[in-house]
């Protein structure tokens, strides 16, 4: 994928990742979708850039870790302009 952006920003944890989308919902960016490896949402990420025209600046590739006490996993998630016509989630 010669194309994709890099992950704008990393979160660590519930706050973290909650203050992320707030920040984000204030930016105009909705939750698409999560992954659990970057491949897929790279993928998804040049899906959704063909279909909706989207630009780098539409797009937020985040890496979330959960918690310690949830095994610090690693989801990929993938935010999305609000105004673009893709179907968002605002948590």
């Amino acid at each position: 994928m010669s194309n994709m952006i890099a992950f704008q920003d990393v979160t660590k944890g519930f706050a973290e990742d909650n203050a992320l989308r707030q920040r984000y919902e204030k930016e105009g960016f909705g939750l698409e979708t999560g992954f659990e490896r970057r491949d897929w949402a790279e993928e998804r990420i040049a899906d959704l850039r063909q279909e909706y025209n989207l630009v780098d600046s539409d797009i937020r590739l985040v890496r979330h870790i959960s918690s310690p006490e949830t095994g610090e996993k690693t989801i990929w998630e993938v935010y999305i302009r609000d105004n673009k016509g893709v179907e968002v989630l605002f948590l």
